[in-house]
């Protein structure tokens, strides 16, 4: 198991979370988690829950996964932490921002 530490912070919408091998850092972005809470009503600590599970598969991963199977975990431990619904309108809310 891997040790890291979450921190949150602001960035423009186009990542819910990031994980950096180098300094173990899983960072969390509120301005994700404000537009998510804005525009579908979900609580904050349940959005961020979503987030750093899935960041968290990522911070496990041995590099030698696939990434599509490492992702499809991915989704599957936020959908596990948060539900469906929160994990579908977090990527509506990253995909209105990549368009």
């Amino acid at each position: 198991m891997t040790d890291f530490v979450v921190q949150e912070a602001r960035w423009a919408p186009v990542s819910a979370g990031e994980y950096d091998r180098r300094t173990r850092l899983l960072s969390v972005n509120l301005a994700v988690v404000d537009a998510v809470h804005a525009r579908f009503g979900h609580q904050s600590a349940t959005i961020i829950a979503a987030i750093v599970a899935h960041e968290r598969v990522h911070a496990w991963s041995t590099g030698r996964a696939l990434t599509h199977e490492e992702e499809v975990r991915a989704r599957e431990a936020a959908t596990a932490a948060a539900g469906a619904h929160v994990v579908a309108d977090i990527d509506t809310v990253l995909a209105e921002a990549w368009a």
